[in-house]
């Protein structure tokens, strides 16, 4: 693999701590995030967001396009990859998983048509940028 990975301490990146997470050589690698977010799931972390630079949405359009066709990706917006909502950033190489999905129990009474058991959860997912 052609590639960097570069874990930082914190799951909800700010503007004086974005730190790419990883570098891509010439292509899209999806082993790269899978192993970024098989860390941080061990680690008790859930990102939400797969935060990118103008480079990586680039190599990112550039595989999904090969997959899917050229049409499809001519833009991320609204795009999910691998269960993160991608997040194009105007910075010219970056790399970085952010946000954090959050579990909570239901609570109160549900209706028949969405009953669910006391252990089901519902996510709630926040990302901060100060």
């Amino acid at each position: 693999m052609n590639h960097t990975i570069n874990c930082s301490p914190t799951h909800i990146p700010d503007s004086l701590s974005l730190a790419s997470e990883a570098v891509f050589a010439e292509t899209w690698d999806s082993s790269v995030l899978a192993e970024i977010l098989r860390e941080k799931l061990r680690s008790g972390e859930a990102p939400t967001f797969l935060l990118l630079g103008r480079r990586e949405a680039a190599l990112l359009r550039s595989h999904l396009a090969a997959a899917f066709g050229e049409d499809s990706v001519a833009t991320l917006r609204g795009t999910y990859y691998m269960g993160l909502e991608v997040v194009e950033i105007d910075f010219p190489e970056f790399f970085h998983t952010g946000g954090q999905k959050t579990t909570l129990r239901s609570t109160g009474q549900q209706s028949k048509s969405n009953s669910r058991s006391d252990t089901d959860s519902c996510s709630i997912w926040r990302l901060r940028l100060d």
